[in-house]
């Protein structure tokens, strides 16, 4: 029954459809279907189908939005249930996450930020298309504990080393840990440009926000 509802949530986002997306939702959760699992099974398979369609040219940017949209309008279904089956009560450090500069792309961002709230992360989320400066500032003012980086453009991979150096240059490199993900990145670029963890997907970025703050699995 399970596996219906991840294909039927996967197929609406492939088809754009954010209604029937939503309906999905609603229906799987009112079953009792796990929220983790509608997210990494259906809304993730969908995304990474129109991801690929994306990079081989069989669709383009407003496709791609618009599954998006569809994707969104499923996580605001799910979310409430996510959180309230999750460790949102128990804190477990403050994640400060983004999208990089000039890339619009914010989706898997948004999920690994759901993920990390419902596993015990108090997490600010700011946005796509911010720059180093204004993620420093927010680490800043929010004294956070990780730093999470986010890009889907080979062209926007470069703040990555520059959030780095920006950190050394203010003198408060040891203070964060920076985590970063995106499809252009991998571990060996994150670990060339500094930084100290990369994730693949959500799940994995929950793994290694507890691992780099000494949280046992």
């Amino acid at each position: 029954m399970s596996q219906t509802h991840f294909d039927n949530l996967r197929d609406a986002i492939t088809s754009l459809n954010a209604a029937s997306a939503a309906d999905i939702a609603t229906k799987a959760i009112a079953e009792g279907v796990e929220p983790v699992d509608l997210i990494t099974n259906g809304i993730r398979t969908g995304l990474d189908i129109m991801g690929e369609k994306f990079s081989t040219g069989d669709c383009f940017l407003p496709e791609l939005m618009l599954a998006g949209r569809a994707a969104d309008s499923a996580v605001a279904i799910i979310e409430p249930a996510m959180l309230a089956s999750g460790n949102a009560d128990e804190k477990l450090g403050k994640v400060v996450i983004a999208t990089v500069k000039d890339d619009l792309h914010d989706i898997g961002k948004n999920i690994v930020a759901l993920m990390l709230r419902s596993a015990g992360f108090d997490v600010i989320d700011l946005g796509c298309d911010k720059s180093k400066e204004e993620i420093f500032a927010a680490a800043e003012e929010n004294n956070a504990d990780i730093v999470g980086l986010s890009t889907l453009m080979t062209t926007c991979m470069a703040i990555v080393p520059e959030f780095i150096e920006l950190l050394k240059a203010k003198g408060v490199r040891d203070k964060y840990k920076v985590l970063v993900g995106g499809a252009p990145l991998n571990p060996q670029f994150a670990a060339e440009a500094g930084c100290d963890g990369y994730a693949a997907d959500a799940s994995k970025c929950v793994e290694m926000a507890k691992e780099l703050m000494g949280i046992a699995a």
